[in-house]
This record gives structure tokens, C-alpha cells and sequence, in this order.
């Protein structure tokens, strides 16, 4: 019985690389606890560093990052067709970060920032995928207004699609695009005035 079941979970891991987020979710709501530890060691990071661009606590970040996924476990019968995994998991986390703040910090800034996606600056913190562009990016995303720096976060570091970023910030696609625009302004700006930050 052991054997059998070790069995199933390696042939299934060798895989993972090439599973959709859709066969994830199909296979959880089956209840393979398998296909959950692929989506896990998939998106567990990035959501940790979007949840702590506004929870600013790493203790605070994983646990509410990890119920998301224990949620996404225990309601696994309960849940509709997700055609966008990783919009649906942001929009999770962005949900619970929310409650979260609205329990413990509610005139906190990070609050509303998150329920209006309004103008705040934000300053990111271990967000960069290559090292060396880590003082190059810091400035450039902390002198955007916030919705065209988290825009470009989603986009540029996490691998969203406008159309999921769209549905995870409630907003149209055109706005995202527009936001983009602006971000990426930023960077040729940055780019040509500190050429030896890239």
C-alpha cells in the first residue's frame, strides 16, 4: 500500500513541471493532496511577496499565505470552475490581507491602499528575481504611484497576464495596460539617467 502510494506521488512530481494551474485545481478538487504541493512550491513565494508589501511582517505574511492554500484544501468540493489559478490566488490572499488588516490595523494606510488601489507609494522588498537589478528596480518601483508599481510586480515578476491582473485588482484591462505604460516609462527614464544600475 505504501509502496503503491509513493509510487503515484513520484510519477506524479516528475511531471510537475509541465501540469497546468487547471489540471492543479481539477486534481485537487479530485483530493490528490499531490497536485496541492505542486501549487504550493508554485505560487507560495510569489504570494508571500505580494501579501508583504502591505503586512510589512514575515511571520504574519506566511500564515496568512498558508491558510490561503489550507482553504484552497478544505473547500476543495466546494469550489466553482477557476479558469485563472494564479488571478484566483491573488485575489485570495489580497482578500485575506485585507480582513487581516481591517482586524488588527484598520486606519493603516496599507488598507486602503489595498481596498482602492489608490495613489500610495510602496517600497518592495525582496521582490527581484535577479539579484543584480535588486538597487535598480527598488528605486524605480518606489518612485511609481502604487498602482503602476504593483501592476508591474504582478506582470514583470509574478508572470500575470494583464487579463488576470485585470480580475485580480478589479479593474479593466485597459487600466492595467495604461498602468503598465506608465511603469515602463519609469524604467527607460531610470534606465537612461543611471545606466549603471542595469
Amino acid at each position: 500500500m505504501y509502496f503503491c502510494y509513493y509510487s503515484e506521488k513520484a510519477a506524479f512530481l516528475a511531471e510537475k513541471e509541465h501540469i497546468s494551474d487547471f489540471r492543479l485545481i481539477e486534481q485537487i478538487q479530485k483530493g490528490n493532496v499531490h497536485a496541492l504541493e505542486i501549487l504550493f512550491e508554485r505560487y507560495y513565494e510569489p504570494l508571500c511577496n505580494f501579501a508583504f508589501l502591505f503586512l510589512k511582517n514575515s511571520g504574519q505574511t506566511e500564515e496568512l499565505v498558508s491558510d490561503v492554500f489550507i482553504r484552497v484544501w478544505e473547500n476543495r468540493n466546494q469550489h466553482t470552475k477557476i479558469t485563472y489559478v494564479k488571478a484566483y490566488l491573488y485575489r485570495s490572499v489580497k482578500n485575506a490581507v485585507i480582513s487581516h488588516l481591517r482586524k488588527n490595523r484598520p486606519d493603516m494606510d496599507e488598507l486602503s491602499s489595498l481596498e482602492n488601489i489608490s495613489k500610495h507609494e510602496i517600497t518592495p522588498e525582496s521582490l527581484l528575481i535577479r539579484k543584480d537589478l535588486n538597487k535598480a528596480v527598488g528605486i524605480m518601483i518606489k518612485s511609481m504611484p502604487h498602482q503602476a508599481g504593483l501592476v508591474f510586480r504582478m506582470h514583470k515578476m509574478d508572470g500575470l497576464s494583464y487579463k488576470e491582473i485585470a480580475s485580480t485588482l478589479g479593474l479593466s484591462i485597459k487600466t492595467i495596460e495604461n498602468h503598465m505604460g506608465k511603469a515602463l516609462r519609469f524604467v527607460r527614464e531610470l534606465h537612461a539617467n543611471n545606466p549603471d544600475y542595469f
